[in-house]
């Protein structure tokens, strides 16, 4: 990865963060009442917020990427097998998603938060292991599902600390959307070919 191809990622990632969080908090204010009467000037100015709030979730799942990408260099060369690597993200994976039932269970959030969170965020981080695997190699499947879910929560831990489902979904949605598009743009940085065997550890 040259400087180019990190300052096109970086940049690419935070735009999306600011569209992403633009897109989602102006839906949601639309059925606020009190945004109804609101001037041309102040929904520009809640935009503008908006988009600077976006591009620091899109420059703070960055940092999360890179985090992983080094946890991974160095599992890697400390784990003489690969599979063993693999082994734990799978575990980890399971052991956050159980996590955030823990956090979420019998607090200010709703009932269903408990069950739903961890579910839809297990589900909707297979669909991007799929398509992660349909261009690269099964090895895929486990990392890309790691990251997807444990980096993502953990760029949000802030966030459920709160109780309040809306802020949740406003920080995390972004966050995971980030951290998607990073993930699937990875081994076309490399420059890994379609269905080449990558490392299975390496997410490629």
């Amino acid at each position: 990865m040259n400087l180019r191809k990190w300052m096109k990622l970086f940049g690419t990632t935070i735009l999306i963060g600011a569209i992403v969080t633009v897109i989602g908090s102006v839906c949601i204010q639309l059925f606020n009442p009190d945004f109804r009467n609101v001037e041309a000037s102040g929904w520009l100015s809640y935009v503008l917020m908006m988009a600077l709030i976006g591009m620091t979730f899109g420059a703070f799942a960055h940092m999360g990427f890179f985090a992983y990408l080094m946890l991974n260099y160095i599992a890697r060369s400390i784990f003489k097998r690969p599979y063993s690597w693999v082994a734990i993200q799978g575990f980890l994976a399971l052991f956050v998603l159980v996590e955030i039932a823990y956090w979420t269970y019998d607090t200010n959030f709703p009932a269903v938060t408990f069950w739903l969170v961890p579910l839809a965020l297990l589900a909707a981080s297979v669909l991007v292991a799929w398509l992660k695997v349909s261009q690269t190699s099964a090895g895929a499947w486990i990392p890309t599902i790691f990251f997807m879910v444990a980096i993502t929560v953990m760029e949000s831990i802030p966030v459920f600390r709160t109780g309040d489902i809306s802020s949740l979904m406003y920080q995390m949605v972004p966050l995971y959307i980030c951290n998607a598009y990073q993930i699937m743009q990875l081994h076309k940085i490399l420059g890994k070919p379609a269905g080449a065997q990558a490392a299975p550890a390496a997410a490629k």
